[in-house]
């Protein structure tokens, strides 16, 4: 039966388009609320309710959020009944990273049910010193799940080393940081769908930055818009026709929004790099994304939050020095553990005409009606060389995953193949001999 299906679909479902089975735009954003206190917000009237304001026009479903001093800060202006708020109850420090998520839209994952994040919430919680991420401006990260598709994906919090005290003088500081960091994601992140969403205290040009986008910890700092390609930052684009995050204040609003643009906020900051000069208004909050959940990113969405209400008021009731930055993503799944339903290992092309490397394909078949989002699932041959699928299979079709250089080296001599879900479960394994594997032939299993 296999076999009929795959002569047809071969022949027809290439040129299949893709049914959507479900589908969930999630907003992600990352917000510094400036020193937010719980027993100095009485005197910051009306500081509060314009955070509060802040929040509700912003209507992200998860906020990274930094520079809080505890759990009652945060509970202030956020309402517990509908947030999940973790924070390290126990630090000590007055300005602790955090993170505030949407009951409604996402489940969190791993963390006890009083959010207390402890040392396993933190990238480096015994393993980096002080002068990397002071206090307890560690890396905090919490993975989540969207309720209505069933998808998987880890956030992170970071707030970098202030320029307080000097830029040029405290850059090492955040490159260190950014070195250990692209260290920690490449040994238990790699090809895993999540964002790094913080205030960087750089901006997209710095050096800091380059090294996450790139992965390469000798990157110098100067003015590019290349995506990743280790990490991709999803403001670059932002920073290039000048979007600030940090700085605004009332006298940059305008019929009720923020002038989020300064045209010289990335020269400024470009020709005084090396020293410790004041480069004014500038993109310090930033998300940088993963290739997998990059994959899953609404073109064009990421953006500074520009409501007027978010830069009302002096520096003492103002809501922030910093506006909220989001991006949107749309999750198209299936609950992750759930039977695959009609997913199968449909073909390989273990041994396509020409060079083998980067052309060898495999190909899954979904018998039933729905489309299936397979972002996630993992390919292994029996060397035990993994590949993470990204993709949908639509209803009644197929998906064609062509293999890049290295990955999964298909053997021409016979070799066995075995696909898994998100959950790790086996969903079908299977082989073929030296005999299928002639050149350019697409070996259909039965």
């Amino acid at each position: 039966m296999k076999r009929l299906l795959a002569v047809a679909l071969l022949l027809s479902a290439l040129f299949v388009q893709p049914v959507v089975a479900a589908d969930k735009v999630i907003t992600v954003a990352t917000y510094n609320i400036k020193f937010l206190d719980a027993a100095k917000l009485p005197n910051q009237s009306p500081r509060k309710q314009r955070i509060k304001d802040v929040l509700s026009q912003l209507n992200a479903d998860v906020i990274g959020l930094q520079e809080i001093d505890d759990r009652p800060a945060l509970e202030a202006v956020f309402d517990k009944t509908k947030w999940a708020l973790i924070i390290d109850d126990d630090s000590g420090s007055t300005q602790d990273v955090a993170l505030a998520v949407r009951k409604s839209t996402l489940t969190v994952n791993g963390v006890s049910s009083d959010l207390d994040a402890d040392n396993e919430h933190f990238l480096f919680s015994t393993s980096v010193t002080n002068s990397e991420f002071p206090n307890r401006r560690d890396v905090l990260f919490v993975e989540l799940t969207v309720k209505e598709t069933g998808d998987k994906f880890t956030v992170m919090v970071v707030h970098a080393k202030s320029r307080f005290g000097g830029r040029a003088s405290n850059d090492h500081r955040r490159e260190n940081a950014a070195r250990k960091l692209v260290q920690r994601l490449e040994q238990d992140f790699d090809e895993k769908a999540f964002v790094i969403l913080g205030d960087y205290n750089d901006n997209p040009d710095d050096r800091s930055l380059n090294i996450l986008e790139s992965g390469d910890p000798g990157k110098l700092g100067g003015p590019e818009v290349n995506p990743g390609p280790f990490l991709i930052n999803l403001t670059e684009t932002l920073c290039a026709v000048g979007h600030v995050s940090h700085g605004r204040k009332s006298n940059d609003i305008s019929n009720g929004k923020i002038n989020t643009i300064d045209s010289l906020s990335r020269s400024r900051n470009n020709n005084a790099r090396g020293t410790n000069a004041n480069t004014g208004d500038i993109l310090f909050d930033q998300l940088l994304v993963s290739d997998g959940l990059n994959q899953l990113y609404i073109q064009d969405s990421a953006k500074v939050f520009d409501g007027g209400v978010a830069a009302e008021g002096n520096d003492n009731t103002r809501a922030s020095d910093h506006l909220p930055v989001f991006a949107q993503f749309r999750f198209q799944g299936m609950s992750p553990g759930t039977p695959a339903g009609g997913i199968q290992l449909l073909a390989v092309l273990p041994n396509p005409d020409g060079i083998d490397r980067g052309n060898e394909e495999v190909h899954l078949s979904n018998n039933g009606a729905d489309a299936i989002t397979v972002t996630g699932w993992l390919l292994q041959d029996r060397a035990g060389n993994e590949f993470t699928i990204t993709g949908t299979v639509p209803g009644n079709g197929m998906l064609k995953i062509t293999l890049p250089a290295g990955k999964l080296p298909l053997n021409n001599t016979g070799d066995e193949v075995t696909l898994f879900n998100v959950a790790g479960d086996e969903v079908d394994s299977e082989s073929y001999s030296k005999s299928d594997a002639k050149p350019g032939d697409v070996v259909i299993f039965p």
